[in-house]
């Protein structure tokens, strides 16, 4: 009987181990690792980062000829998703997915002139839905 006992409390500890996915509020800003996988059960939507696939943004305290861009490249439900960080076009950082607009608000570490590990990156994200 205790060892039932035992097992019925482990299943029950792994169901909950389980439902404690990471997640995102809708309309509202959040903050995003590569890799990292975040889930919004109640508009059935997951989103994994999977990486910074571009970034050509001037370094601070230079003078660059084109001010640059940084291309985020997301997965939405499983479906690929890119949006582009450019001074003066926020209309690319959006992208209509469903009923859903997805807007990237920032990205950094700014450049200062050193390569910018992969894993040192943050996405600000806000997912609204229209």
């Amino acid at each position: 009987m205790k060892a039932v006992l035992l097992l019925f409390s482990l299943s029950l500890l792994l169901a909950n181990a389980c439902e404690d996915t990471a997640t995102f509020p809708l309309g509202e800003s959040f903050t995003m690792s590569p890799q990292q996988e975040l889930v919004n059960k109640s508009a059935d939507m997951t989103i994994k980062w999977l990486e910074v696939s571009e970034d050509s943004r001037c370094p601070k305290n230079t003078n660059c000829v084109w001010e640059g861009q940084a291309k985020v490249s997301l997965l939405v439900n499983g479906n690929p998703l890119t949006l582009i960080l450019r001074d003066g076009k926020p209309e690319e950082a959006q992208a209509l997915v469903g009923e859903y607009i997805f807007t990237a608000e920032s990205l950094s570490p700014y450049p200062e002139g050193d390569k910018i590990a992969p894993v040192d990156y943050r996405l600000q994200l806000k997912v609204s839905s229209l």
